[in-house]
């Protein structure tokens, strides 16, 4: 891995230089490396794709292989299920200007000795579709967001590609994840044409919201030259998420920036929670960090 481009200040301070975007496979992740070369030239960046092989014996297949298939995949070196797969994507991505950067890690070098967590730290923003092949985009998905330090973009499948982060709504409940997402994504908040600002059933306090929900990042927003609307919702007994998905659908917007994972991974399975309900149901690309 190259660390020259490696660079440890906030993306929102210094735009956008590098996206990478892990791909395990084209059918699955043709959105992630479509939204990667859509901000890649919006914001004049170069984007990386990094393909990640899972051969037949792995533990992270999707399902377990017969020991004969295992053998006989080994046995095919480069004409073996990986490398094909790594062959489609190659020749998909050669077809695409500007050129992507094309990079290789196994997928348990990658996640037990965090490979892509490295990969990921030299980047300003990691793209990955969202579905597919649960049990390893899931693990990923966790690595980037708790260990890699990175915003993380996730996008639906399918995703047409008309617009991304023209129309951004903000979910903003005065945390501290979500103060961190709102700063990761300031390259895209300023370039885009409609910014809101939503809040779900905010109320004023000394600590949190202020006196007037959403006014005072409204502000720091301004300052930074983003045009910004306020709107607290009111929720009307409807779960957060719900409220934010709603808000998103009215001014068709095409990115929500949200804190990921304000409680923990534990909590959210048993007690529900925004993060967990928006990647469940959320038909729109979420800029999350946390």
């Amino acid at each position: 891995m190259d660390l020259r481009f490696c660079s440890p200040i906030d993306a929102g301070a210094m735009g956008l230089k590098l996206i990478l975007a892990p791909v395990v496979s084209l059918a699955e992740d043709e959105a992630a490396l479509k939204a990667a070369h859509v901000l890649a030239r919006a914001h004049d960046a170069r984007a990386a794709a990094l393909v990640i092989a899972i051969h037949a014996g792995s533990d992270y297949a999707e399902q377990t292989a017969p020991l004969s298939e295992v053998l006989a995949d080994i046995a095919a070196g480069s004409r073996g299920a990986a490398a094909r797969e790594r062959a489609v994507i190659a020749a998909h991505l050669d077809a695409i200007e500007p050129a992507f950067e094309l990079r290789d890690a196994v997928v348990e070098a990658a996640l037990t000795q965090k490979e892509i967590v490295a990969h990921a730290r030299c980047a300003d923003l990691v793209v990955m579709s969202r579905g597919g092949s649960k049990r390893v985009r899931r693990v990923i998905v966790e690595a980037m967001l708790f260990d890699a330090g990175r915003p993380l973009l996730l996008m639906p499948k399918p995703w047409r590609g008309e617009s991304l982060g023209e129309r951004v709504l903000i979910g903003w409940n005065a945390s501290r994840e979500a103060a961190r997402a709102v700063n990761d994504a300031l390259p895209i908040l300023k370039r885009a044409r409609q910014v809101v600002v939503a809040t779900a059933d905010a109320r004023p306090s000394t600590s949190g919201h202020g006196e007037a929900p959403g006014r005072e990042l409204a502000a720091h927003l301004a300052r930074h030259g983003v045009r910004v609307d306020v709107r607290n919702l009111d929720g009307m007994g409807r779960p957060d998420a719900e409220v934010l998905m709603s808000a998103a659908f009215d001014m068709a917007a095409d990115m929500m920036v949200i804190g990921a994972y304000g409680r923990s991974r534990a909590q959210e399975r048993v007690f529900g929670g925004v993060t967990r309900d928006l990647l469940a149901e959320a038909e729109l690309p979420l800029f999350m960090s946390h």
